[in-house]
């Protein structure tokens, strides 16, 4: 597949040219990534993808999107994803993942997505705009549904207390944050902090002042100036991060 793809490889009625298509399908954890639709977050993701050397082979309706992100991709095409004969063109059938970053047109998101999942495509995502997308999403069978702008929003909401410097949220009530280490915790040992009954937060990794993060060592001594990663419940880590 490494070879698969042409650089703004498109043809006049709007579907792939043949040659481009891959052969095998691919493993759903390696190999190319398909991305449907080429707004913001479609275009970032893909420079993320490339920028950790994944290929990545994008496809838009317009033209004119597909022109501007010809100089940023080598694998861009112009189609109507909502057609699954242009989809089986393009190869999408044999993908191992793809992305549906189509989030305002729901019409045209969820068409693709069906299409998609009617090829029994192993790993499939799809960007949704509310919660009502989401749910349609998941019944037709995309299997990871994502809301950028709730995610982000939920996140940024964390960081305004000013205590939590990083977040990351990986199931609703449950989050990864970095925090500078409370009062309570300075002058102990990651060890004692951990085996604390009264809060279910674990410290899984710290960064001493002017040093790299690294993985928390039970026998590690917290000192002011220095970074945690700690793991937990979200109002928890809250109000670990809050302690005097």
């Amino acid at each position: 597949m490494a070879n698969a793809f042409r650089r703004g490889s498109r043809a006049a009625d709007g579907t792939a040219d043949p040659a481009s298509r891959p052969g095998a399908r691919s493993e759903p954890g390696s190999g190319p990534v398909v991305i449907l639709g080429l707004g913001r977050f479609g275009q970032a993701l893909g420079e993320e993808l490339v920028a950790g050397g994944v290929e990545v082979m994008c496809v838009d309706a317009d033209p004119r999107v597909v022109q501007e992100c010809s100089t940023t991709f080598d694998h861009v095409v112009t189609a109507d994803t909502t057609n699954p004969e242009a989809l089986r063109q393009l190869g999408v059938p044999e993908a191992g993942r793809v992305v549906i970053a189509i989030g305002s047109n729901i019409e045209a998101s969820v068409l693709t997505a069906s299409a998609v999942v009617d090829m029994g495509v192993p790993s499939i995502w799809a960007k949704a705009d509310n919660q009502a997308h989401a749910k349609i999403l998941g019944q037709i069978g995309v299997h990871h549904v994502i809301r950028p702008e709730s995610d982000m929003g939920r996140r940024v909401a964390h960081l305004m207390g000013g205590r939590v410097q990083d977040y990351a949220e990986f199931e609703r009530g449950f989050a990864v944050a970095k925090i500078a280490p409370p009062v309570s915790a300075l002058d102990h040992r990651v060890g004692e902090v951990n085996a604390r009954g009264d809060s279910p937060v674990q410290i899984l990794a710290i960064r001493p002042r002017d040093e790299a993060f690294r993985r928390a060592l039970a026998d590690d001594v917290i000192r002011a100036g220095d970074l945690v990663i700690a793991a937990g419940p979200v109002e928890e880590l809250e109000k670990f991060a809050a302690r005097r």
